[in-house]
């Protein structure tokens, strides 16, 4: 599996990519993973070291009640960290579903959108195809933020899900010509047992011929699978993190988003050794 980002290609082969999250939101529901600006840029280089291929870098945060930030801020909290890590020669993503931030923010040295609105905003593909970025497509109903506000009852959840991110994977490449990667957007308006039932249906996802990225780093749902409510602050989110990504790794994903690099990159080590022996468990 290649990705592709503007001037560089990362051969994933057979190995995991891991994605590392660096936020300078002030209300992210993971307070450990909250940094600000100037303290990101070490942050981000420390996972770089501890095994991250990619930096995704977000501002505003996806929860339910979190504050909203204006255009402006985002751009002034983010630019600069993926301006300095450019320098670096780390590999940068930027969280957002706001076209004029990606706009503004790439010519900083930008490598691939990461848009958890699912790429329906036309003014994305647009900035994408200016700046020859890449994208991740999350499938979501509803709107950032405000997606607990629309039906999460689903007669089909695999097939809404394939189809969802088939039609907007072919809108998004025929327009600009660049790579879409896929989030089957766990977490989102879904339930533990859907999470599960889109978890099983990665192998689906793979025929799509497209990077699979899982973002599952202890989220709410994890909790409920551990029968604990759905905080995001238990002690043994880290261990259930591991095992879902594990999980979902022998499944098919191509990349996982963690907060926990070291952890992760332990973990996928072993996985992929496994893989380079051609031996996939059932």
């Amino acid at each position: 599996m290649l990705l592709q980002f503007p001037n560089q290609t990362l051969d994933l082969g057979q190995r995991t990519a891991i994605m590392g999250i660096v936020n300078v939101s002030n209300d992210s529901p993971i307070a450990f993973s909250r940094v600000r600006s100037d303290e990101a840029i070490a942050r981000a280089i420390q996972m770089s070291q501890d095994g991250a291929d990619i930096i995704d870098i977000g501002a505003h945060s996806t929860a339910t009640k979190a504050y909203s930030i204006s255009p402006d801020e985002e751009i002034s909290r983010i630019y600069p960290i993926v301006q300095a890590l450019a320098k670096e020669g780390i590999i940068t993503s930027l969280d957002t579903w706001t076209p004029s931030v990606v706009k503004n923010v790439a010519p900083a040295g930008l490598h691939l959108i990461n848009d958890v609105s699912g790429a329906q905003n036309l003014e994305m593909h647009e900035v994408a195809k200016e700046f020859s970025l890449p994208i991740c497509i999350m499938h979501m109903r509803g709107l950032p933020k405000l997606h607990r506000e629309v039906s999460q009852e689903y007669d089909d959840i695999e097939g809404e899900v394939f189809n969802f991110l088939e039609a907007s994977i072919t809108s998004f490449e025929k327009h600009t010509g660049q790579q879409a990667w896929i989030d089957p957007g766990f977490g989102f308006g879904k339930s533990a047992t859907d999470n599960l039932t889109l978890l099983r249906a990665l192998p689906r996802l793979h025929t799509l011929g497209r990077p699979i990225l899982v973002s599952a780093s202890r989220k709410g749902f994890l909790s409920e699978l551990m029968m604990q409510g759905d905080s995001q602050d238990t002690a043994e989110l880290l261990s259930a993190t591991l095992a879902f990504n594990a999980l979902a790794v022998l499944k098919g994903a191509n990349i996982i988003r963690v907060h926990d690099v070291a952890a992760a990159h332990a973990m996928t080590s072993i996985i992929d050794t496994e893989k380079q022996k051609d031996y996939m468990p059932e």
